[in-house]
């Protein structure tokens, strides 16, 4: 039987070996790092492709997403997609897809990444290597065309608070920024860049005015479509706020007779977008409605997404 001493011995021999190979490996590790990360004509030479290739609905996406240094040279009228859990992203809004990728890295999840990717996707040409850089070029079978955003037509729309659907309203007013303040409550209404479970997204900014009132946009000519999209989600870390007396927020699209086409309910501590697709309506005025019974720490990235067919593969 081993006694306590003699354990105590083998843990201390064992830990001085571990010690000085763990040391080694982090030595050879950064000894070696050098050659596996790309040089900046490297990625110069990867941006001058993607510009002189580049078309209207383009994105870049990193691979592995943390690959951040490739923003810097990259064509400043193509977006560049990188945030925890963009290998799973449908970036349903851009019809072809550059993947910027360093697969040499540590940790890249070259096996994770190709399974959440490829599906629905397709190369066009042949992969091209400018050092340890790879860059692909896909057309994405996952694109859906965008015939109406609320986020991009917030400007042309009418905003009004009401206590409950054609009862009393209270009207609010141009911001001079292109979005809504309502007089006499916190509801407003603003187009911004926010972030939703680390998603950057340029999206409406709605804060509900509490209580059983909910703030509306209506938008007076939507066009028929194929599908309605509606993404909402709480923005900042308000998502992980548990606190006992926190309520849900209620998104919700009606068309102009008031009827409810898609709806999605968001309870304190639920992160990420929440989406409702359905069938699109005909040509219309549509309706975006926010509502909270307390609208502390409730507000939200929403957008409603008037879409054509999916392109397919």
């Amino acid at each position: 039987m081993v006694s306590g001493d003699q354990l105590r011995g083998l843990a201390r021999r064992a830990e001085a070996v571990a010690l000085p190979a763990a040391a080694i490996l982090a030595l050879a590790f950064h000894a070696t790092l050098p050659s596996r990360l790309p040089e900046e004509a490297d990625h110069a030479a990867a941006a001058a492709a993607v510009a002189a290739g580049k078309q209207p609905g383009d994105v870049v996406l990193l691979h592995p997403w943390w690959t951040e240094r490739a923003r810097l040279f990259a064509p400043e009228d193509v977006p560049v997609v990188g945030y925890l859990g963009s290998d799973r992203a449908n970036l349903e809004q851009a019809p072809r897809i550059w993947l910027l990728s360093q697969p040499g890295l540590p940790h890249a999840g070259a096996g994770e990444f190709r399974d959440a990717f490829f599906p629905g996707r397709s190369p066009l040409g042949e992969e091209r290597r400018f050092g340890t850089l790879r860059l692909s070029l896909f057309r994405n079978g996952r694109f859906r065309p965008t015939l109406f955003s609320a986020a991009a037509a917030l400007a042309q729309a009418r905003a009004w608070v009401e206590s409950a659907p054609g009862v009393k309203r209270w009207e609010c007013v141009p911001d001079g920024r292109g979005g809504f303040q309502c007089p006499g409550s916190n509801a407003r209404a603003s187009v911004e860049w926010q972030e939703v479970r680390f998603e950057p997204r340029r999206c409406a900014h709605l804060s509900p005015p509490g209580g059983p009132d909910r703030l509306v946009l209506e938008f007076p000519a939507a066009p028929a479509a194929d599908r309605l999209s509606l993404e909402a989600g709480l923005i900042w870390e308000f998502a992980a706020y548990r606190n006992p007396h926190l309520r849900p927020v209620v998104v919700g699209v009606d068309d102009g007779a008031g009827a409810t086409l898609a709806q999605v309910t968001i309870n304190p501590g639920e992160e990420g977008y929440h989406r409702d697709l359905r069938p699109g309506p005909s040509a219309g005025p549509l309706r975006l409605w926010i509502r909270a019974e307390l609208a502390e720490s409730r507000e939200v990235c929403a957008d409603v997404l008037a879409q054509g067919p999916e392109a397919g593969p």
